[in-house]
């Protein structure tokens, strides 16, 4: 590895790198930013099946990977030398949020819009042609526009564009040891090849709606399908319970009950309110009586809290 200058692809090989971690100044992963993050994501996943679709004249796969971290600097060196680079400001989060979208994706979402099968092809130019520039304006602007919708179930944002790039080195969306989030969707147009498209934002950026996110989790948990929430209730009324009622507590000394023996009559008095009760607990008053000619218990008042 290099001592001076940024590290070359030939660096990555080596993956034993230490980093040392300082207390108090590290930022450690925000689980509840990343989930947040992650369902975010999965709206997006199919906001962008909707984009690509009429473009590429087939239906497209994009998968959503899960959200990671990275040094703004370790993200950077992933990054070609030629790509398309979006800088925006989503209002009111702090801090700049980075599109990024490679070459020969552009150029073969172009071949598929002139009818072509979107085959990669080696980008060898340092500039795109103005038909490239006009598909990769329309399709950021579009995604830019999902990414908003995305984002209003969680929390509303505005997108300002601030500036486009080709070169990594000419954007600064964070210090180079500060941590960024990376949402990533892998993209195919009908064919083998598949492209990455990334969304990066810096932590910092996030912390300040990272409640909303996590409310957002509660929130949804107390969602549920109201199908299967009547689905659910037919299946309840069918559950049965154990129904007893208790006639008497007769009460005796532990020298009666020895005494005891077959023939000896208990005398008992009966309440003329008796209890129902559905597991341990006391469900109604009623009395004894016949019906049909048969022993029935008779309700005459429903226990506190059970009415209604």
């Amino acid at each position: 590895m290099s001592l001076c200058g940024p590290p070359s692809a030939g660096d990555m090989l080596f993956m034993d790198d230490v980093e040392p971690y300082k207390f108090g100044q590290s930022e450690p992963q925000a689980p509840v930013v990343l989930s947040g993050m992650d369902r975010i994501g999965e709206r997006m996943t199919r906001r962008i099946r909707v984009i690509l679709e009429p473009m590429v004249g087939a239906k497209p796969q994009v998968t959503c990977e899960a959200v990671s971290v990275f040094s703004y600097s370790n993200w950077c060196l992933f990054v070609p030398d030629f790509v398309s680079l979006s800088v925006y400001r989503l209002h009111p989060l702090k801090g700049a949020t980075l599109l990024r979208i490679d070459a020969d994706m552009v150029s073969a979402l172009v071949d598929c819009v002139y009818g072509g099968t979107g085959a990669r092809m080696p980008f060898k130019r340092k500039e795109f042609t103005p038909t490239e520039d006009r598909i990769l304006a329309k399709f950021t602007n579009s995604l830019i526009e999902k990414l908003v919708e995305s984002w209003a179930e969680t929390h509303a944002v505005d997108a300002t564009l601030v500036n486009r790039e080709t070169n990594i080195n000419y954007i600064n969306v964070a210090g180079p040891d500060e941590q960024v989030v990376v949402q990533r969707f892998e993209v195919s147009l009908g064919r083998n090849d598949v492209w990455p498209i990334e969304f990066i934002y810096p932590l910092t950026a996030l912390r300040g709606v990272e409640q909303l996110m996590g409310a957002k989790v509660h929130d949804e948990l107390k969602i549920s399908d109201p199908a299967w929430r009547e689905r659910l209730g037919r299946q309840i009324n069918h559950v049965r319970f154990p129904a007893r009622s208790v006639l008497a507590r007769p009460s005796m000394s532990l020298s009666q009950l020895m005494q005891l023996e077959p023939g000896d009559v208990i005398p008992v008095q009966i309440n003329r309110s008796l209890p129902l009760i559905v597991g341990d607990r006391i469900f109604a008053h009623g009395t004894i009586g016949e019906k049909e000619g048969r022993a029935a218990f008779m309700i005459e008042k429903l226990a506190e809290g059970t009415e209604g």
